[in-house]
């Protein structure tokens, strides 16, 4: 339980930093993930997966059990679910925050997991972490992340939202087709290349698109768009990543 916990806080600690880069004159959800998905499109790949994720932090927001629920629930029907089931509950209580962690499985395509946490620390106000996955293949992170973005406005929770979405083409891309991947996605969003690594077939790009409000800035540069793909000989696929403004999952 202590591991989990402290797993739990290495996590908190990484996303806060994210959010403290997050530039300070906000994103528009829908523009950045239909931007992504645009660029996604244009790589050919089959879609795996799509994630909406929200750091959230709000001065007034008591994470008992029964007002995180209330949240949840919220959430799932802004973005058209209805109830399908009891989500699932477990208290977290540290020296550091007290809150709760709630599993929410939608449906077989799609599941809400969210990590509410009060810090101790006076004035310090609740953190939030909302994990929006979908596996259907027909991934809909615009219309997820614009109505998510709304229950959350309405409760006064200020927010960041990360999209991503993974694919995959068959076979091995050679060099020229990696590359030719990856332009068509960039030229789709308008994206200006701000740095890459080619190392042991693994290809990652970050850039910045003007068609995206929103930036983080590494080395002094802006950055709001996120591009990779890995080859996995044992299943003979390429994976493509899509994100903005970085990718959040494993690759």
């Amino acid at each position: 339980m202590k591991r989990l916990l402290a797993c739990i806080f290495v996590f908190v600690l990484v996303i806060s930093i994210f959010y403290v880069l997050m530039h300070k004159n906000g994103r528009d959800p829908r523009t950045a993930a239909e931007t992504v998905m645009r660029a996604f499109e244009m790589t050919g790949a089959v879609t795996v997966s799509s994630e909406v994720y929200i750091r959230g932090r709000a001065a007034d927001f008591r994470p008992d059990e029964e007002t995180s629920l209330g949240l949840l629930r919220e959430l799932a029907a802004g973005i058209g679910e209805g109830r399908s089931g009891d989500p699932a509950c477990s208290p977290i209580d540290t020296d550091f925050a007290a809150g709760h962690e709630i599993n929410y499985i939608i449906d077989e395509n799609k599941k809400i997991h969210m990590t509410v946490l009060e810090q101790k620390e006076p004035g310090t106000g609740s953190m939030l972490l909302i994990s929006l996955l979908d596996i259907s293949g027909e991934p809909a992170p615009a219309r997820y992340a614009e109505a998510m973005s709304s229950v959350l406005e309405k409760h006064g929770i200020g927010h960041e939202i990360n999209i991503t979405v993974v694919g995959f083409v068959e076979g091995k891309l050679d060099d020229d087709e990696t590359a030719d991947v990856f332009d068509r996605a960039m030229k789709s969003a308008g994206a200006l290349r701000i740095e890459g690594m080619d190392d042991n077939g693994l290809v990652s790009i970050s850039a910045f698109s003007p068609n995206i409000s929103g930036y983080l800035r590494t080395g002094g540069k802006k950055v709001n768009f996120s591009m990779a793909s890995r080859y996995n000989s044992f299943e003979d696929r390429t994976y493509i990543w899509i994100a903005s403004p970085v990718i959040t999952a494993e690759y």
